[in-house]
Order: structure tokens, then C-alpha cells, then sequence
């Protein structure tokens, strides 16, 4: 659990190591509502169920007192490899690349471990307090930043839908957009973005 800013970060699988925490994350979660169904459903549906098969890690971002239990807003990390290719990179990222992923010649590029921030959202329900956006993602990349230094790595990416402004705020908040097009498993048409810490 991390102090930041007058909230805490509470990581759900300790949450859920505790006597009804189940029960209690269920109730709180509830009144947690996103601009994006597929954000709302994860935290709702799927959460519990990705940390206990540890597919996915997801770290609450909440204010609390004796009378009120509040999540702020969510993100969810796991471990996958990103693939870059060499075309879209630089050659001072190509060097730096080098150094902790490997270069497939048949392909042309770049495969490295990195960080997926699997999941990314605030809440928008208006009886929270709520997060912006920004202070979201500064809390979810000092996590990644703890998790890459305790393991190897030096990257953290996202995959989101391709809708301008949603875009624009990844890249204000230190991610490069490779420009490419990947589906979803329900056929939505994603964006990845990727940062070197």
C-alpha cells in the first residue's frame, strides 16, 4: 500500500487476502463508473478473477476515511513481450532497445519484456472524488518503474482505441504512439503506444 497525495494505492490481491475482502471489493466497486464500458466491466467482472489466475495485477487507487470507501480510479499491469520495429524507431531508441531486448532479422524488429498497462481508468461517478488523469498515470508508472526495478526492463506499454484525444493524452503523458493497428479480441481497432523508462 503507497501514500500518494492524499490516497493510497491498494494492490487488489492483498484486498482480497483479507477475511470478506472479496465481498467488500465487490460492494465498493459498484459505484465505480468509466466513459468506457470495457474499463467499467474489467474492474467489475473481471479484476478478481485475473488476480487470482495472476494473469494481471490490478492496483486500486482510493481515498478512504472511517465512513466512506472511494476508488479514484484503477490500472491493471502484466508482463508481455512488445515488439518494435526497427522502422518506427529512432536509432538513439534502436541503441538503447538493444541493450535489454533482441533484434529478429526476419522480422525486422525489436522483441523486448515489457510492462502492458492492461487496464487504465478513472472514476467518473459524480459522488467521487475522482483523479485526473495525468495523477493516474503518474502513480501507475511509478508501480511499473518498482516492478521493473525489483525484476529487468526498461518498458512499459498500452494498447488503446483509436480515438484522437485519448491518444493525445497518453503522448502528453510520455508515451510514443507506433502508429500501428492491432484488433481486439472484439474486434476493436487499437493503437499501441510504448514509453522507455
Amino acid at each position: 500500500m503507497a501514500l500518494t497525495n492524499n490516497c493510497r494505492t491498494i494492490r487488489l490481491y492483498d484486498l482480497l487476502k483479507i477475511d470478506g475482502g472479496e465481498d467488500f471489493f465487490s460492494a465498493v466497486s459498484n459505484s465505480f463508473e468509466s466513459k468506457n464500458a470495457d474499463v467499467e466491466n474489467f474492474l467489475w467482472n473481471k479484476a478478481v478473477a485475473a488476480t487470482r489466475l495472476n494473469a494481471a495485477a490490478t492496483y486500486l487507487v482510493v481515498s478512504y476515511d472511517d465512513k466512506n470507501f472511494d476508488i479514484l480510479g484503477y490500472f491493471s499491469l502484466a508482463t508481455k513481450m512488445l515488439t518494435l520495429k526497427k522502422s518506427a524507431l529512432a536509432s538513439k531508441e534502436r541503441r538503447a532497445i538493444s541493450r535489454f531486448g533482441y533484434f529478429d532479422e526476419s522480422s525486422q524488429s525489436y522483441n523486448l519484456p515489457a510492462i502492458l498497462i492492461a487496464q487504465f481508468g478513472r472514476n467518473f461517478n459524480e459522488k467521487s472524488k475522482s483523479i485526473k488523469g495525468a495523477a493516474l498515470m503518474d502513480i501507475a508508472i511509478k508501480q511499473v518503474e518498482n516492478i521493473l526495478n525489483l525484476t529487468s526492463g526498461k518498458a512499459v506499454f498500452l494498447e488503446c482505441e483509436q480515438h484522437k484525444k485519448l491518444i493525445d493524452f497518453y503522448v502528453e503523458n510520455g508515451f510514443q504512439s507506433l502508429n500501428n493497428t492491432i484488433i481486439s479480441r472484439n474486434n476493436k481497432k487499437l493503437t499501441q503506444l510504448f514509453m522507455i523508462l
